[in-house]
């Protein structure tokens, strides 16, 4: 009796942990099942797996990925990476739809993990939500740029640093040297005046650190943390994480050293630089009781650091393509010279009104823009509310991708489109083709960038000076080197590999 009571109770526990096992087993395979489930109406992509989506079928440079899948799905795809539903719009028939006729529902940021940590909480302007403090800093950045970024102010600002970098350049006579360091020197220069009106050293320790950091970042980050899709992973300790708060604080560090020294010289009587024009409007909300709690000490930072980090880091990477693929393309570079002598000659600096005088230098720099598309897929958006787009269904929420390379890349916009060719910038009569329709480096609507005027400016007046004073060419005995090598799968967009380069004087 005992045994067959044992045996009973023995089959009566092994049914119920089989009855468990099955129970779960079920439950895990609906849930996992669940997370496949697709919006209804969404468009049509890659279906990835149970629980982490199409994170792994990201194994290559996003417009790579994207190009894939766009000869596969269309125009406008969507996927679902960890607990994000994802959506690419490709070409600018429906990029432009998106951005500009229903920019409202395309004008949200994505709640990432790792945007948070670097905004303080999205206190700053590019990655804050859609909302009426956005709306308040975006008005103030713009208020400033146009004050002291514009015409003949931004002409002398940046004129001021030539002197510096002919010393340095003189000393390099001869040398290889990577252009850049220099550039990020002449910008971090030009924007620490026009934000706090402090000028450096051309190769003052603090830029060289600034230089230092920005390029470990750009090959650490890579394309994201796990928590940007996996928001529970936020609570797992992981080195991701970690780097990118130690990075904050480096940057932060340096900036908040900025800040402090601007506001000891604070003066709301005489305001001449960005972050006074931001310190006066804190203190005016303070006067009338308004917008106080949108102009925190907090709010400030994170603004001016936007206008710092967007102002150079641009700018900088612009020229470090402009000056690979003329050292590749040395035909270009002779004639955009040519038209710089024959117009501006050697003996007065450039000026905002040479623009629309030199249309092969123009075009030249707008290849650039094009060929080198640094961020293919512009900062990511995310949807205001439900809304729909070529014929689809998008969830309020849902991460948006503008793939601005397939735009500039797009074989039934472009002649050649893989080839670097300035003339894809020039009408048939000889001017400047300065607004073609695929073409969109600064973005556009809501979310296009605060800057575009001032960046157009400064690349202009950068690149034609040194191309009025400098040869650039291959360092001898590496002249079949290929300088135009990209550093493979970074958030920062399309990123040369450092190189070297001879920068001669011009005779």
């Amino acid at each position: 009796m005992i045994d067959l009571l044992g045996g009973g109770e023995s089959s009566f526990g092994q049914l119920n942990a089989l009855t468990i096992t099955a129970t779960l087993g079920v439950v895990t395979a609906t849930l996992a099942l669940w997370t496949m489930m697709r919006p209804k109406g969404f468009p049509p992509g890659p279906r990835g797996l149970p629980i982490v989506g199409s994170i792994f079928s990201m194994n290559d440079s996003p417009e790579v990925v994207f190009g894939k899948w766009s000869k596969q799905y269309g125009d406008i795809f969507g996927f679902k990476v960890g607990e994000r539903w994802m959506v690419v719009i490709n070409r600018q028939a429906l990029i432009k739809e998106a951005v500009l006729k229903q920019g409202v529902d395309f004008a949200d940021r994505p709640d990432f993990y790792s945007m948070d940590i670097f905004t303080e909480g999205y206190k700053d302007i590019a990655f804050s939500p859609y909302s009426e403090t956005w709306k308040l800093h975006r008005k103030l950045a713009h208020s400033a740029l146009r004050h002291f970024a514009t015409g003949k102010p931004l002409q002398d600002l940046i004129s001021s640093v030539y002197p510096k970098i002919e010393r340095y350049l003189a000393e390099k006579e001869g040398k290889p040297v990577d252009p850049k360091l220099l550039l990020t020197l002449l910008m971090y220069n030009v924007l620490t005046q026009m934000c706090f009106g402090t000028s450096y050293e051309l190769e003052s320790p603090v830029v060289v650190k600034w230089v230092k950091m920005a390029d470990e970042f750009n090959e650490q980050f890579g394309l994201g943390l796990a928590a940007d899709f996996f928001p529970w992973a936020k609570y797992v300790p992981s080195s991701g994480p970690r780097f990118i708060k130690n990075s904050s604080k480096g940057f932060f560090a340096m900036m908040r050293a900025l800040a402090d020294e601007s506001r000891k010289k604070y003066d709301s009587e005489n305001i001449n630089d960005f972050y006074s024009l931001l310190l006066k409007a804190q203190d005016d909300a303070r006067k009338e009781g308004e917008n106080v709690d949108k102009l925190t000490d907090t709010h400030i930072f994170q603004t001016i650091l936007d206008i710092f980090s967007a102002g150079t880091q641009t700018t900088i990477e612009t020229l470090y393509w402009a000056m690979a693929l003329l050292v590749t393309y040395p035909e270009f570079q002779k004639k955009v010279q040519t038209e710089i002598d024959d117009v501006i000659g050697r003996d007065r600096l450039p000026t905002i009104n040479d623009r629309g005088k030199l249309p092969h230098t123009e075009a030249t720099l707008y290849e650039v823009m094009r060929y080198s598309s640094i961020l293919p897929t512009a900062v990511p958006r995310a949807t205001t509310r439900d809304t729909t787009l070529g014929g689809y269904s998008i969830p309020k929420g849902a991460v948006v991708m503008i793939n601005t390379y397939s735009m500039h890349y797009d074989p039934q916009e472009w002649d050649q489109p893989d080839k670097f060719l300035p003339d894809h910038f020039l009408s048939s009569s000889g001017t400047v083709r300065d607004h073609p329709p695929s073409f969109l480096p600064f973005g556009a609507g809501r979310r296009g960038c605060l800057g575009e005027a001032v960046a157009k400016a400064d690349l202009f007046l950068i690149f034609t000076w040194f191309m009025q004073n400098y040869t650039f060419s291959r360092v001898p005995g590496k002249e079949s080197e290929d300088i135009l090598k990209m550093i493979p799968q970074t958030a920062s967009g399309r990123l040369l590999r450092p190189y070297e380069i001879m920068i001669n004087k011009r005779d």
